[in-house]
């Protein structure tokens, strides 16, 4: 028999923690267990250096979170991971502790380290672009934790084209130019901004030559410029040429996406192998390219609102006897428009003492 008084009480869930970018540091100046940090006395009494000579990673956090004077951002980096390795004999042994490093932790997505000369960027942008598993490593099993590798050099030829690295150039390196450009534009994560037209605070305008400013132009080197007394980082791109925000926002949607995905098949006792559970997948996906445009990864329709995306969701009559023995659904396939930004105008106009027809 049913009460006839019946009270349930629910509490409200615990809010979303806000996204934001997982950086580690590295500090190689002896080992250190890793730790989070949220401010830079703590930093500094981890990592306190030399007499009174403050420590290089001490340096890096301070330009990294001293940028509220010129950031567009509404809010500043405050939490950042910090590790100690030892002191590498040679770029490699520095690569070899870093994935050594990640076999404890590898929850952290950006990378910097207190290592600046050319061979160290050289190995660590390569380290960063063989950091994404291919199709196939994925469908061998292995997991998906890409890593993006932001550097600074003194080196106005620096040659190094690898994907997924992002290199400034500066005169001064105690300035940690890549600590600051960080501090600067990654607060807006994950929203899609253009890293180009940012001005990182404490950083000083190097003496390039125009035919300097081209060469790292054409070499994808970012570097603060001066230009009708405007000063800016130009060119808000990655080593291969790709912009920041272009490979930032196709790796939050690959994360999104593939947290989605695990939810509903964590959350639902059964996904049916019909039309209706294909929709039911193909759910993360849409969720995922919706976020993306929210966010300004995508681009939306002017007319319509909606994002400019398409997804083809499979039927069940398209699974092979192979696939549904398998519990394999077929693959959903998906395009979508960039947003993308505008980097640069012409602009032409005349002048007339009338305007008549």
């Amino acid at each position: 028999m049913a009460k006839d008084v019946i009270v349930v009480v629910n509490i409200d869930a615990k809010p979303k923690a806000a996204e934001n970018l997982d950086i580690l540091l590295v500090s190689t100046a002896g080992a250190k267990d890793v730790a989070t940090y949220r401010d830079l006395e703590t930093i500094k009494a981890a990592f306190p250096g030399a007499g009174s000579t403050e420590s290089k990673v001490y340096k890096m956090a301070e330009a990294m979170f001293t940028q509220g004077k010129t950031t567009l951002a509404e809010t500043l980096i405050r939490k950042v991971k910090i590790v100690g390795l030892a002191a590498p004999s040679t770029a490699a042994d520095l690569v070899t502790a870093i994935e050594t490093f990640r076999q404890t932790d590898d929850d952290w997505y950006m990378l910097l380290t207190d290592q600046s000369d050319d061979d160290y960027v050289k190995a660590l942008a390569a380290w960063a672009e063989a950091s994404e598993p291919t199709e196939a490593e994925l469908g061998a099993g292995e997991e998906d934790h890409r890593k993006i590798y932001l550097g600074q050099t003194t080196n106005k030829a620096l040659a190094c084209t690898n994907r997924r690295s992002i290199i400034i150039y500066t005169a001064d390196t105690d300035e940690w130019a890549d600590a600051a450009y960080v501090g600067n534009v990654g607060p807006f994560y994950p929203k899609s901004v253009t890293w180009k037209f940012k001005r990182p605070q404490g950083l000083t305008v190097p003496d390039l030559t125009e035919a300097e400013k081209a060469a790292l132009e054409e070499a994808n080197i970012n570097f603060l410029t001066t230009e009708y007394k405007r000063e800016y980082v130009k060119n808000g791109t990655c080593a291969d040429g790709e912009f920041i925000d272009v490979q930032l926002g196709a790796d939050y949607l690959a994360y999104t996406m593939r947290n989605n995905l695990y939810d509903i098949f964590l959350q639902n006792a059964k996904v049916s192998y019909t039309d209706a559970g294909f929709a039911l997948v193909a759910g993360g996906v849409v969720a995922a390219l919706n976020r993306a445009v929210d966010l300004g990864i995508i681009a939306r329709d002017v007319e319509s609102g909606q994002g400019v995306f398409t997804v083809v969701i499979p039927k069940r009559s398209e699974a092979t006897d192979e696939e549904a023995r398998a519990r394999q659904m077929p693959d959903i396939t998906w395009e979508a428009l960039l947003e993308g930004a505008v980097h640069g105008v012409k602009v032409k106009g005349t002048l007339k003492a009338t305007l008549s027809a």
